[in-house]
């Protein structure tokens, strides 16, 4: 880890400090108070907050407060939530048991999804986050499940770029994702089977042996290959939830396979039973004659795959002829890409080594809509790349229909990539999708919203959904190395700064979706208003020259505004 110049062992550090406190729902429970500078035992580390990005997700605990997820059993007016987990920051003091681990000056951006014994303490959560001066980072951050939740920093990272990484690293997650070649190794298996009219194929669909398997349904075919790897247990089925905490304790399934003719409606209930990054593989399974109506909450939430293949061959459905990621020389539509997550996306393939040939970007904010043609039409261009921005509050339903077929040239989009968390755009989409399509439901459409999805085409024209939500310490660390060596441009994607004063108006604006990119807080600069950044030419002339085309930040804007703006 690399040591920053700025911090000075005899230095001495103030006594008070601004800090952010929720205590109910709504933003009028969100308010900065002076408090005490917080004091690290041996086993923590002090920091220093450098930038703090504003994530959406910040304000759906604004808006449940005790009753979101993250905050149940929590009493918010006793014990108030700090929020911030998109941080750059700096060491400025070292417990004893650390040293010799960690030095003053040591700089780091945060993992966020901390688990410590088996235990969820997410960063700006259950400890205390980055909108705040200064902040301990306890021992389950440093000797956690997984390790150090910390990521060190090179002395030349900006702190805008780096505390973005965070946001940055969920785009990268979503086209990471993998599944497995086959049924789960001491996974749990639920097998459904309906009449077919050939023999079942069982070979290579194993990685290795399940745990347990259930089967449901009146046909033997198949069975003594099951049989073979672990007891069977036949279930006939009245109560699925019983089903579920009766065999897997309420976790859910790793793997169902659905077999043949199966009414829709079992494989509807079937769904509400798969477990935490389940696949279901939809095996030579006839029309099911209408949509089947799923939980998309669960698959973006739960990182569900819905797999298959017209054969009776199981393994067949778990081999993929491509990735998530988005297909080269391919058509890939990002519906709702006006925010700053949809921006992300877009950058992405537009920049990608090996990009689509034509990209779709649609938004109903036409301000939005008109910056990503403006932020990255260009790079497009030079890169031989159609970019295509679309409004369709700007034509009839039929004539966005028309359009996306036109674009397509009627055969379909190999790449859809959800951006907001609306279940009628969803379904609409599905009428789009190309043979051998990848839908991504990426916007944090919450758990128990339903929504028709076609899963004959899953069956005959292996089409795939999925869904992704959050991101790994191998997310982050792939994103950050993608910024050091310059590869990525975090800072792209920041359309606002603030003061630490202004954090409440920057949650409001994130809420809005008043700016098309990020917003983020200087914790160390209390009183910046809330800016954005093309409006620095008249507050800060000397940051807003410096800026790229006068819209996207760089590190010598970054290095002019800390000159100028710091107390």
């Amino acid at each position: 880890m690399t040591t920053s110049t700025d911090v000075n062992p005899t230095d001495v550090l103030p006594s008070r400090m601004l800090r952010w406190h929720l205590y109910g729902d709504g933003l009028d429970s969100l308010r900065v108070e002076e408090v005490d500078v917080p004091k690290h035992g041996p086993d923590e580390l002090l920091i220093r907050q450098d930038a703090c990005g504003l994530c959406f997700s910040d304000t759906k605990v604004i808006a449940l407060g005790k009753d979101h997820p993250r905050m149940v059993g929590r009493d918010l007016a006793s014990n108030p939530v700090t929020l911030g987990h998109e941080v750059s920051c700096t060491v400025i003091g070292v417990g004893a048991e650390l040293e010799g681990r960690f030095s003053l000056g040591d700089r780091f951006i945060v993992q966020a999804d901390v688990f410590y014994k088996g235990v969820s303490m997410a960063y700006g959560y259950a400890i205390s986050g980055g909108l705040a001066e200064y902040s301990i980072i306890p021992k389950a951050m440093i000797d956690g499940d997984e390790g150090c939740y910390l990521l060190p920093l090179a002395a030349s990272d900006g702190y805008v770029e780096t505390a973005l990484v965070e946001p940055w690293a969920c785009v990268v997650a979503a086209y990471n994702q993998d599944h497995r070649t086959g049924i789960r190794a001491d996974g749990r298996l639920l097998v459904i089977v309906g009449e077919t009219d050939q023999a079942l194929d069982w070979s290579g669909a194993f990685t290795g042996n399940p745990s347990s398997v259930v089967v449901v349904g009146t046909d033997e075919s198949g069975l003594p290959e099951l049989q073979a790897k672990t007891a069977v247990t036949r279930e006939s089925v009245s109560d699925w939830a019983e089903l579920n905490a009766a065999h897997t304790s309420g976790e859910g399934f790793d793997d169902i396979v659905i077999l043949g003719a199966v009414p829709a409606e079992i494989v509807e209930r079937a769904a509400s039973t798969l477990a935490n990054h389940g696949i279901m593989n939809l095996v030579g399974c006839p029309s099911f004659g209408r949509k089947l109506n799923l939980d998309i909450g669960r698959i973006h939430y739960n990182w569900h795959h819905y797999v298959g293949t017209p054969s009776l061959r199981i393994a067949d459905g778990y081999v993929e002829e491509r990735g998530a990621d988005l297909k080269a020389g391919g058509l890939a539509w990002f519906i709702g890409a006006g925010g700053p997550m949809g921006q992300m996306h877009v950058q992405r393939a537009v920049q990608h080594p090996r990009p689509p040939r034509t990209i779709v970007a649609t938004d109903i904010d036409a301000e939005r809509l008109q910056s990503v043609a403006d932020r990255f039409g260009a790079d497009a261009a030079a890169r031989g790349v159609e970019l295509v921005v679309i409004n369709p509050k700007t034509m009839s339903a039929a004539d966005f229909d028309a359009e996306l077929n036109r674009l397509s040239e009627g055969c379909g989009f190999d790449d859809v990539v959800s951006l907001v968390p609306v279940a009628v755009l969803i379904e609409h989409a599905v009428n789009h999708l190309a043979d051998g399509a990848w839908f991504n439901i990426f916007a944090g459409v919450a758990r128990g919203t339903m929504a028709d999805l076609d899963a004959d085409a899953v069956v005959a024209r292996r089409v795939r959904y999925l869904g992704s939500s959050g991101s790994s310490i191998a997310d982050m660390r792939e994103t950050l190395a993608k910024v050091e060596s310059r590869e990525l441009s975090t800072n792209s994607s920041l359309a606002a700064i603030g003061g630490m004063r202004a954090a409440r108006e920057g949650l409001a604006a994130v809420k809005e979706g008043r700016f098309p990119g990020k917003t983020l807080i200087f914790p160390l600069i209390p009183d910046l208003p809330l800016t954005p950044l093309t409006d620095l030419k008249d507050s800060y002339p000397t940051v807003h020259a410096l800026l790229k085309d006068g819209q996207f930040w760089t590190q010598a804007a970054e290095d002019e505004f800390l000159r100028v703006a710091s107390p």
